[in-house]
């Protein structure tokens, strides 16, 4: 090969390396999204200030690249700011990691959770994470592995979840644009889902019951847990919607801003009022004994045998349990008070013949020592949280 042929060929090759690098840079760099910023904020209750936030990069097939953007909460109501993050899809999946104001107990939580999210940010409007996008996640990146297109994948991850609510999705905007501290429906909705959610449940047990929900509408949209399905009536049928309204609106108060808290208080009663999941009561537990022998509170029994009996009741956190026991016929019961019973104990009244008890720290052990004399009738009622009329009540004899 003479040398002006080696030159040419040689040209040649540099040529093709060179175009073929460039081709790929200019596709590269055509699918880049540069400077996209965004703000947001991050609500069970609101996350605290401090709490993490990170975003994750998608590509075009949903999948994580392996890049992330990390910034932190800026104060007590959930605000939270990404600049300039350069992407190569508008696809994000958002995680919020900290603790949060609990709007059923008014206070802030004592232990961190986890929620998530999944977004389209092709345009600058700000994005919520939030329970409803927590859940809807798992089925959202389900429908898109099967072909769904995102737009349609999500509004049918929002239906699935808000179906198990009993409430329609119909004319709503997606669930990242939802703040439970705004007038509106959708507003409204995820604060009725938040509260029902969480319930009077510990921050372990609020992230197991949003893994059981999610998992488990993964794959057909449908929630099948009896578990869970009972666990959410349960919870639902004893929330005081006053006292949540009071806790929202003071916590924003405090913080210099006035929340339009919406109106959610509907959506909690038509989820109560039309929901056909099993009722099993299991937000306050009656064992059927105690220290000190069987339990007076056991639901199911009505006669006991003996003279010293327990009087248990295990509670939730948050939760509040009175009741109010009367004698029918015979003799007047014994307390056995001490301070580790964790029972505040009213005088006995000699007219009406009855007293009240009601549990002092419902995260507590409750079990009081209580002695009753053979031939004696009394009549119990049982207040859940706030209820001014009793749950439930029972006659029982002691032999």
């Amino acid at each position: 090969m003479t040398m002006r042929k080696l030159y040419i060929l040689t040209g040649i090759a540099v040529f093709i390396i060179v175009s073929i690098l460039s081709g790929c840079k200019k596709d590269q760099e055509s699918v880049l999204t540069t400077n996209i910023s965004f703000n947001g904020t991050a609500q069970k209750g609101p996350f605290l200030n401090g709490s993490s936030i990170t975003v994750f990069e998608l590509d075009q097939n949903f999948s994580q690249t392996g890049k992330s953007f990390s910034t932190q909460i800026t104060d007590n109501l959930g605000s939270f700011q990404i600049n300039s993050a350069t992407l190569i899809s508008n696809y994000i999946s958002l995680r919020a990691d900290g603790f949060y104001f609990n709007e059923i107990c008014g206070s802030n939580s004592i232990s961190q959770i986890t929620l998530n999210g999944i977004s389209d940010i092709s345009n600058a409007t700000a994005r919520h994470v939030n329970i409803l996008t927590h859940l809807e996640k798992p089925r959202v990146e389900y429908l898109l592995g099967t072909g769904v297109p995102f737009d349609s994948a999500k509004k049918v991850a929002q239906t699935d979840v808000l179906n198990i609510f009993n409430i329609s999705s119909s004319g709503l905007a997606n669930s990242e644009y939802f703040d439970i501290s705004n007038p509106g429906v959708g507003n409204a909705i995820l604060l009725a889902v938040s509260s029902i959610v969480q319930g009077f449940r510990s921050e372990s047990e609020l992230s197991s019951i949003l893994a059981e929900i999610s998992n488990d509408i993964r794959t057909d949209g449908v929630l099948n847990n009896n578990s869970s399905m009972s666990s959410l009536i349960d919870h639902a049928i004893l929330l005081d919607t006053n006292s949540i309204r009071n806790n929202i609106t003071n916590y924003y108060l405090n913080f210099g801003v006035t929340p339009s808290i919406p109106n959610f208080e509907n959506h909690i009663q038509h989820f109560v009022t039309n929901s056909t999941f099993p009722i099993t009561n299991s937000v306050i537990n009656y064992p059927a004994t105690g220290t000190y022998g069987d339990n007076i509170l056991d639901k199911g029994q009505q006669v006991y045998t003996g003279s010293q009996f327990s009087m248990k009741a295990n509670l939730k956190k948050c939760s509040q349990f009175k009741i109010r026991m009367q004698l029918i016929s015979g003799s007047v019961w014994g307390n056995y008070i001490s301070t580790t019973n964790n029972w505040n104990i009213s005088v006995y009244d000699n007219i009406s013949k009855e007293q009240f008890y009601t549990v002092a720290n419902p995260e507590q052990p409750s079990d009081l020592k209580i002695t009753f004399q053979a031939g004696g009738v009394y009549l119990i009622e049982y207040f859940d949280i706030n209820l001014s009329t009793p749950s439930f009540s029972k006659t029982f004899s002691v032999n």
